[in-house]
């Protein structure tokens, strides 16, 4: 279920009624407002709101931001994921969950990936906790790291800036995907320096395994990604864990020293094939999910081009 707002220019209003009308919304509503900016102008807007099932949403605001008259730097919409809807439709059409509007995946995962003091913070704090329980073979509180690792999220992102061709958005995903990854190696290097081996943990699987299992989840992550009902912290947590053990392995192991019977170089290569194959599972999923770019890029185009016009501040 959906809210979609819409701020057009004064006079366009009706052609965007028009256009969540042909994508299939039963009702749509619209009234005039005062939009107010910070150099103290003032503008008359359309303001145009639909309530709709998820699907329909995501048809109306593709549609919109492809159509002849949307326009990126005079056109504000908001999307909003109320609890219920009771509106002209039966609960059993409201409540489709099924496929999230573009612009929606979109924008969660630049939140994900977005490096902040918090992003590092958390990343480091749980990495130590799944270091610390890899030594002492503390199921428990490996869990406990893995729940607050925000990992997959950044491999979700470069699988869908390829779908969407919006290349800002993969360079964002794998600078997270690099950070979080030398994170959790250096993580694990400070728990070894407070700790003494051996690492109790090393359930480790194979290439074979490693690649199979990805593929799975990166498939899993990509439906619960595009699903308003799809549980992406318990998918989160499965692809953390069979990801985010290697490096804080490496981390403990850079430390403590290698043993001879170590299979370093497999985990290696393993450690490779579980990224790829998951990112490129859930890239092709969202693919067949019609994640669609051509509206995003026409946006960010316009966003840039005046960017550029202005210059710099």
């Amino acid at each position: 279920m959906r809210l979609v707002t819409v701020k057009a220019p004064a006079g366009q209003g009706r052609e965007v009624v028009e256009i969540a009308l042909e994508a299939g919304v039963s009702h749509v509503s619209m009234h005039q407002a005062t939009e107010y900016f910070s150099d103290r102008e003032e503008e008359t807007r359309d303001v145009v709101e639909v309530a709709t099932a998820t699907p329909k949403a995501k048809e109306f605001i593709e549609a919109l931001m492809l159509s002849s008259c949307y326009e990126p730097h005079t056109y504000t919409f908001t999307v909003q994921h109320p609890e219920s809807l009771f509106g002209s439709e039966p609960p059993e059409t409201e409540t489709h969950p099924v496929t999230r509007p573009t612009t929606d995946v979109y924008e969660e995962l630049w939140q994900f990936t977005k490096v902040t003091g918090s992003l590092v913070g958390r990343v480091f704090l749980s990495s130590v906790l799944l270091a610390y329980g890899m030594v002492q073979d503390m199921l428990p509180l490996i869990i406990a790291g893995l729940l607050f690792l925000p990992y997959h999220h950044h491999m979700l992102a470069t699988g869908l800036g390829v779908v969407l061709r919006e290349w800002r958005l993969l360079r964002q995903g794998l600078l997270a995907l690099l950070l979080t990854t030398a994170l959790i190696l250096l993580a694990g290097m400070c728990v070894a320096v407070f700790t003494k081996p051996p690492v109790g943990w090393e359930e480790f699987g194979s290439p074979v395994s490693g690649f199979l299992l990805s593929t799975a989840i990166g498939v899993a992550a990509g439906l619960g990604a595009v699903d308003d009902a799809g549980r992406r912290e318990l998918i989160g947590l499965a692809a953390t864990a069979h990801i985010s053990v290697y490096p804080a392995w490496f981390g403990l192991r850079l430390i403590f020293g290698f043993d001879e019977g170590d299979k370093w170089a497999e985990h290696l290569l393993t450690f490779g094939i579980n990224v790829t194959s998951l990112t490129l599972a859930a890239g092709i999923t969202f693919g067949l999910m019609r994640m669609k770019g051509r509206g995003i890029r026409r946006f960010v185009m316009d966003m840039n081009k005046r960017k550029e016009q202005r210059g710099p501040a």
